[in-house]
C-alpha cells in the first residue's frame, strides 16, 4: 500500500508552469525597518498595525506544571449572584465603587491635573538590569511624581511571571513589592494563571490593591473584581477615576489550559461598554458625574490576535461610546509588548509602555490636554533607587541566588541564540538545541522512542553569550516555566496541521512604509509567536510568500529505528516528545492533547543533555537547516526548473537520466534512500536533503521531451495528492 505523502499545489502548479514559462522571478531585496520594532504610533483608522511585538508565549508561554486543580468559588464576602453564559450581569455596588463614599460634601472643583504612572508585562523584572529600569527605580519614580500631585500607579498585567528570581516564588516577592510602590490597580493578563488558578486567587488576596477583569468568569460568577473608582482626595470633586479592568481571552491558550479550564473569558468590548453602562446609570441615580475612564486592559496590538480583541479596536469603540462623551478616557494597554500611543476621536488616548520595564508610562492630564509620555531604561538611569525597595530586592537576590549559582557547563564555545524577536519567527540554534534534548531523553525515558520533538519559542527567555559559564541559574532564566517533559501520539496529519499553525503568522512589514520585512535569505519575516515551533527528528519546508496551510510544502519525520528522515504519512501514528504545555493544547495547539507518558522538569532534561552534547555543532545562530524557509518559485541556477523542485527531487530535471531509481524495478531498490547537497548561487550555505521516492514507470531515455513528460506526471501525481490533503483537513 502506497503511503500518502504532503506536498503543495503550489509545487503542482510548477512542475508544469515551469516547463514552459521562459522568465525567472526573483523575491525582492531584504527590507530595512526605518523605526525600531519595539515602537509604533498606532493610527485611530488602520485596519491592522503590525509590529514586532516584544511580549510574551505568548506571544506564548508557560507556566509552571501545577497540581489538582480545585474547583473556584467566589468568595463568601462578594456580593454576586451566579450569572448564566446568556446573561449579561449587573455589578453590585461594591463591584463598582468600593471606594466611592456614600455621601460627598459639597468641596472645590479641581482644575483636573492628575499624573498616571503606568507599566504593563513586567514579567518578573525585579532587577535593574541593561535596558530594565528595575523596581527599586521605580519606586523613585513614583514617590517623586506623588511629591508634584494627584497620581495614580496602574499596570495593566502579567506582572508576577516571567524572570527566575520572580518565579522562584510564584510571583509572592513581586506583588510584595507591588504593594511596598503603593500601586492602586492592576489589571489581570493571561500570565496571572501561570503558577495555576489557585496561586493567582492567593496573590489577588496578597494584594493592597484591586486586581481588575470584567470579563473573566468561573461558573458565571466573576472571578475578579471588575472595576473601582479611584478618588485619591476626597476634598476635591472631579478628580475620581473609574478604572475598569479587561483580559484578553487568549487566555483560554496562552497560560496552561488546565490552570484556566474552569475559567471563561467573555467578549472585551461588550463586557467593558457594559460595565460603563451600569456605572454610569448608577451614577445618574446618586446625582454623581464621573469625568475620567480608565480602561487598564490587558489586549494587546498583535496582528495575530483577533481584531475584536485588539486593545486599539477597545479604544476606538470607547472614542465613540456615547456615554463617555465629554469625558476624559485612556486605554492602558499590555500583552503585545507594544511601545506605542495614538489618539481616538476627541476623548480618548492609547497607551502602551513596551514591557520588562523597558519604559514607565507617565500621562499627564490637565483640565484641557492629556499628554503621554515614556521614561525609557536611559533617563531611568538618573533615578536614584529607593532605599527601602532596594534592600527587599536585595533580600529577594540573596535567596535566590544561593540555589543557582552551581555551574553545568564552564564556558559556553558559542553564541546560543533565545531572543524572542529570533526565536519566535525562525529557527534558531538554542532552539534546536532544546529539542534535541527531549528527542534525546525520548530514547530511553519513554516506553518507545520519539519521532521528533518541538519545543515553542515562547518557552524560550534567554541568551547565552559565547565564553559565558552556563549554570543552573542560566538554564532556569532560559527555561523558566517549570514544565515538565511529555510524550503523545500523534498521526501524521496532526503533525501538519500542527506546524500549520506553528507557521500561520502573518509576515512582519515595517509600520510606516508597509513594506515586508525579509530575512538574510529574502524570504518574509514571520510574526513573532509565541506557539513558533523549534524541532528536532524533522525537516519542514516552507514559504511564507504563501498562505495558510499552501505554506507547508514538504514534511519529512525521523524513523528511529532505522534513523532515516522519511516523507510523512498522514495516517500513520507518529510519537511526539514536547513540553506539558503544549502536549495539553496550549498556545492554540488544540490538534494535540490527549494520553501522555510524563517526565522530570524541561530544566532536568536540558541540564543533562549539556553536560554531554558539543555545543561546537551548533555554532550558527540561524542554520536554516530543520525550518527550512525557501522560496518555492525561485530559480537560482536559471535552468529553467524552480530551486524546490529540484530539493525535493533530489536532482536536476533538466537531466532526466540523473533521476534516482530511473531503472528501480524490485521493493527493495524502491525503498532505497537517495540524497543530494543542493548549493545555492547567492548563498555559501548548503542543505542536505533525504527524501524516498518510488518510481515505477519512468521512461528510460534522455530526451528533453521525456523530461517534460516526467514533469507533467509528477505534477498530476502531486494534484492528486493534494486532493487527498484537502479532503483530510476540509476547512
Amino acid at each position: 500500500m502506497k503511503k500518502k505523502t504532503l506536498l503543495i499545489p503550489a509545487l503542482s502548479t510548477l512542475l508544469v508552469s515551469t516547463a514552459v514559462l521562459t522568465n525567472t522571478v526573483y523575491a525582492d531585496e531584504p527590507v530595512e525597518s526605518s523605526v525600531p520594532e519595539s515602537s509604533v504610533a498606532l493610527q485611530p483608522q488602520a485596519e491592522n498595525v503590525t509590529v514586532e511585538p516584544q511580549t510574551v508565549n505568548s506571544e506564548s508561554d508557560k507556566p509552571e506544571a501545577p497540581t489538582e486543580t480545585a474547583e473556584v468559588l467566589p468568595d463568601t464576602n462578594e456580593t454576586n449572584e451566579p450569572i448564566s453564559e446568556e446573561t449579561t450581569p449587573q455589578a453590585t455596588a461594591e463591584e463598582i465603587a468600593p471606594q466611592t463614599a456614600q455621601e460627598s460634601p459639597v468641596v472645590p472643583e479641581s482644575d483636573g491635573t492628575v499624573t498616571i504612572i503606568n507599566t504593563n508585562d513586567i514579567h518578573g523584572r525585579i532587577e535593574e538590569d541593561r535596558g530594565v529600569i528595575g523596581m527599586s527605580k521605580l519606586a523613585t519614580i513614583v514617590k517623586e511624581t506623588r511629591a508634584q500631585g494627584e497620581t495614580l500607579v496602574l499596570d495593566a498585567g502579567d506582572a508576577f511571571q516571567g524572570m527566575p528570581i520572580s518565579n522562584s516564588s510564584k510571583g509572592e516577592d513581586m506583588a510584595k513589592l507591588m504593594n511596598q510602590i503603593g500601586f492602586d490597580a492592576m489589571a489581570v493578563g493571561n500570565h496571572e494563571f501561570d503558577f495555576s488558578l489557585e496561586q493567582a486567587i492567593k496573590l489577588e488576596k496578597m494584594l493592597e490593591f484591586p486586581l481588575l477583569s470584567v470579563n473573566t468568569y468561573v461558573d458565571g460568577v466573576r472571578l475578579f473584581k471588575p472595576s473601582v473608582i479611584i478618588d485619591k482626595d476626597k476634598t476635591i470633586e472631579g478628580d475620581e477615576f473609574v478604572v475598569i479592568g479587561v483580559t484578553t481571552p487568549e487566555t483560554a491558550t496562552k497560560t496552561h489550559p488546565k490552570n484556566v479550564e474552569k475559567v471563561v473569558f467573555r467578549d472585551p468590548i461588550s463586557e467593558v461598554e457594559n460595565a460603563i453602562a451600569e456605572i454610569e446609570a448608577r451614577a445618574k441615580a446618586e446625582g454623581v458625574s464621573y469625568k475620567n475612564y480608565i480602561v487598564l486592559g490587558h489586549l494587546g496590538i498583535d496582528a495575530s490576535t483577533k481584531k475584536e480583541w485588539q486593545g486599539s479596536t477597545m479604544a476606538e469603540a470607547l472614542s465613540k461610546n456615547p456615554l463617555l462623551k465629554d469625558k476624559r478616557v485612556l486605554m492602558i494597554d499590555g500583552h503585545s509588548h507594544t511601545l506605542a500611543e495614538a489618539t481616538y476621536g476627541d476623548n480618548t488616548i492609547y497607551s502602551q509602555t513596551g514591557s520588562y520595564l523597558n519604559n514607565v508610562g507617565k500621562i499627564v492630564l490637565t483640565k484641557d490636554d492629556m499628554k503621554v509620555s515614556f521614561i525609557n531604561a536611559e533617563q531611568g538611569k538618573a533615578y536614584e533607587a529607593d532605599p527601602e525597595v532596594a534592600a527587599s530586592v536585595a533580600e529577594i537576590k540573596e535567596r535566590y541566588e544561593k540555589v543557582n549559582a552551581v555551574v553545568v557547563v564552564d564556558a559556553s564555545p558559542v553564541e546560543l541564540q533565545g531572543e524572542r524577536a529570533n526565536v519566535r519567527v525562525r529557527e534558531t540554534n538554542l532552539g534546536n538545541l532544546i529539542s534535541d534534548s527531549l528527542l534525546e531523553y525520548s530514547k530511553t525515558g519513554f516506553s518507545r522512542p520519539s519521532n521528533l520533538a518541538v519545543m515553542n519559542g515562547g518557552g524560550i527567555r534567554a541568551t547565552i553569550q559565547k565564553g559565558q559559564p552556563i549554570t543552573k541559574g542560566d538554564i532556569i532564566a532560559i527555561l523558566p516555566f517549570g514544565n515538565f517533559i511529555s510524550q503523545i501520539k500523534v498521526t501524521g496529519k496532526q503533525v501538519v496541521d500542527m506546524f500549520a499553525h506553528s507557521l500561520g503568522s502573518m509576515v512582519q512589514k515595517d509600520s510606516q512604509t508597509g513594506e515586508i520585512i525579509r530575512d538574510e535569505n529574502g524570504q518574509p519575516l514571520l510574526g513573532a509567536s509565541g506557539g513558533f515551533l523549534h524541532v528536532a527528528g524533522a525537516k519542514i519546508y516552507y514559504d511564507t510568500n504563501l498562505e495558510g496551510d499552501a505554506r507547508i510544502l514538504y514534511v519529512e519525520v525521523l524513523n528511529p529505528e532505522t534513523g532515516e528522515i522519511e516523507p510523512i504519512d498522514l495516517a500513520k501514528d507518529y510519537y511526539l516528545t514536547t513540553n506539558d504545555f503544549l502536549a495539553a493544547g496550549g498556545d492554540g495547539y488544540d490538534m494535540l492533547g490527549g494520553a501522555r507518558e510524563e517526565g522530570p522538569s524541561m530544566d532536568v532534561v536540558f541540564g543533562d543533555y549539556l553536560e554531554t552534547v558539543n555545543l561546537k555543532d551548533y555554532e550558527v545562530i540561524n542554520p536554516n537547516s530543520r525550518l527550512i524557509s525557501i522560496d518555492s518559485t525561485l530559480d537560482t541556477d536559471n535552468d529553467g526548473f524552480p530551486d524546490f523542485v529540484e530539493l525535493v527531487l533530489m536532482t536536476d530535471p533538466a537531466n532526466p537520466m540523473s533521476y534516482p531509481g530511473m531503472e528501480m524495478k524490485d521493493e527493495k531498490q524502491d525503498k532505497k534512500m537517495m540524497s543530494m547537497d543542493h548549493k545555492k548561487s547567492d548563498s555559501s550555505k548548503q542543505m542536505s536533503v533525504s527524501y524516498a521516492k518510488k518510481y515505477d514507470t519512468l521512461p528510460n531515455t534522455g530526451s528533453s521531451n521525456d523530461a517534460m513528460l516526467i514533469l507533467l506526471g509528477l505534477s498530476m501525481t502531486t494534484l492528486g495528492l493534494y486532493g487527498i490533503k484537502k479532503r483530510n483537513y476540509g476547512h
